[in-house]
């Protein structure tokens, strides 16, 4: 039997430059699918990226807070690392049970940061994350599209050594996301301008889209 999105293990990701609302959106949808669940908090896994193991926040500390000058090909195996590790300790297991995963940055993120705006090139990234970190893959990535000058205004500035690069990287990493997407049949592009609650039923509606297609 196929499962259903909100019905029990499906993976969608949300994705975007930093400031673009992927944190509130992944929220969001959390509660509408427990919701859903009729409450059931378990039906539900949230994750970002890096983060949620010990792994990934251990690389999040070094990448992003860290005084070591870290090239993008160390960051990429950083993120590469950490996202195995996340995919095996916890989506996995929770597609496994039925449950829904809704995880907060994935491929296209280091596609965009490290290959594009990085100068790694998009592709050779997507060879080592294919390779070692693509099981289990989403079954949507929702990329949460909004002008870098807009989410530096959201975010209200700068608080880590990536956000830090400016806003001529933060361009570079936009014009890597909408390249990803372009590609990528489950890559979807969400206008993220607007309210939370606008942009929530954009998502939503995407989510949808994906469900009736199957």
């Amino acid at each position: 039997m196929s499962r259903t999105l909100g019905g029990g293990g499906r993976f969608v990701v949300l994705d975007g430059v930093d400031g673009c609302g992927k944190t509130t959106q992944a929220r969001l949808l959390v509660e509408a699918w427990t919701r859903e669940a009729g409450g059931d908090a378990d039906a539900v896994l949230h994750v970002r990226e890096p983060g949620s193991t010990g792994v990934g926040d251990g690389v999040r500390g070094i990448v992003l807070f860290g005084r070591d000058d870290i090239d993008a090909a160390t960051e990429a195996l950083l993120f590469a690392a950490a996202r195995r590790h996340l995919l095996r300790a916890q989506i996995a297991p929770a597609l496994a049970a039925g449950r829904d995963v809704v995880c907060e940055r994935f491929h296209a993120s280091t596609y965009a940061y490290q290959g594009v705006a990085g100068g790694l090139g998009g592709e050779a990234v997507l060879e080592l994350l294919g390779r070692f970190a693509d099981d289990p893959a989403p079954d949507l990535e929702l990329v949460l599209d909004l002008d870098p000058r807009a989410a530096r205004e959201r975010r209200g500035g700068d608080s880590d050594r990536i956000e830090g690069k400016g806003l001529a990287f933060q361009e570079r990493v936009a014009e890597g996301y909408r390249s990803y997407a372009a590609g990528r049949d489950r890559a979807v592009v969400v206008d993220a301008s607007g309210d939370a609650e606008a942009v929530h039923a954009r998502v939503l509606a995407a989510v949808a889209r994906l469900a009736t297609s199957r």
